[in-house]
């Protein structure tokens, strides 16, 4: 079921915030597992597994739907989380999908993406993290019943 409220808050750590109650609610034990677009959407595992950091989960980045090429987030002291090994998860209790898997772009269709993950060990409830809607399509939200979906919007003010 996907979460009906909008809550409103400011800046990356609203963002962090959010996310970090939505796996808190689901169960906080498990692998993570990030999916998102190449180079654009990895900072924002590492940025989002930060929030997290105290919760017995590990997390783990897929690039678009290439489970061959999953790897670990791995703390690296004075750095913050960095994208570490090639190696997969063992029970991924959340996948958290980012929103630049809906970039025309990268073209990962939705129900190839659920293959993908389907085929992957675990429980798998569904989180998406995303900018200005680009997953609230019903393509996307049909395919995956995300538990929740964090909608984001960016403004710039330039003077």
């Amino acid at each position: 079921m996907l979460l009906e409220s909008k809550v409103e808050v400011k800046g990356l750590s609203g963002l962090s915030k959010s996310f970090r109650a939505a796996v808190e609610s689901i169960g906080k034990e498990g692998d993570m597992l990030f999916v998102g677009s190449p180079f654009t959407c990895l900072p924002f595992a590492e940025f989002l597994s930060y929030g997290i950091r105290d919760f017995p989960l590990k997390p783990f980045f897929m690039p678009s739907s290439e489970a061959s090429k999953i790897r670990e987030i791995v703390k690296d002291e004075g750095y913050g989380y960095q994208l570490g090994k090639l190696k997969a998860g063992t029970d991924y209790r959340i996948v958290t999908l980012l929103g630049g898997l809906a970039i025309p772009k990268y073209g990962v269709p939705p129900k190839v993406l659920k293959e993908a993950i389907d085929s992957l060990p675990g429980k798998k409830d569904k989180v998406a993290v995303c900018f200005q809607g680009s997953l609230r399509s019903p393509e996307w939200t049909n395919t995956f019943q995300f538990k929740y979906l964090i909608d984001t919007d960016l403004t710039v003010a330039m003077e």
